[in-house]
């Protein structure tokens, strides 16, 4: 599974945007078996986390499935 670091910069419902290390915003969706809830994500906003997800598979689909969030210790 692959997984990217960032940080949090927007979070509404099941979406959240990832801004990485090199200032490029990630769209992603919560995959339906994901371990974090969507009430969860007001409280990652604007911390250093690792999202691990699934990449989108369809040209049509602009987010990735978002499997699971560690919040980093930095």
């Amino acid at each position: 599974m692959r997984s990217m670091l960032g940080t949090l910069v927007i979070a509404q419902e099941e979406r959240f945007q990832l801004l990485d290390y090199d200032g490029v915003g990630h769209l992603f969706l919560l995959h339906y078996s994901s371990a974090v809830e969507p009430d969860q994500l007001p409280t990652l906003l604007h911390r250093p986390v690792r999202v691990f997800y699934r990449p989108a598979t369809a040209k049509s689909i602009i987010g990735h499935a978002a499997v699971s969030i560690d919040l980093l210790d930095c």
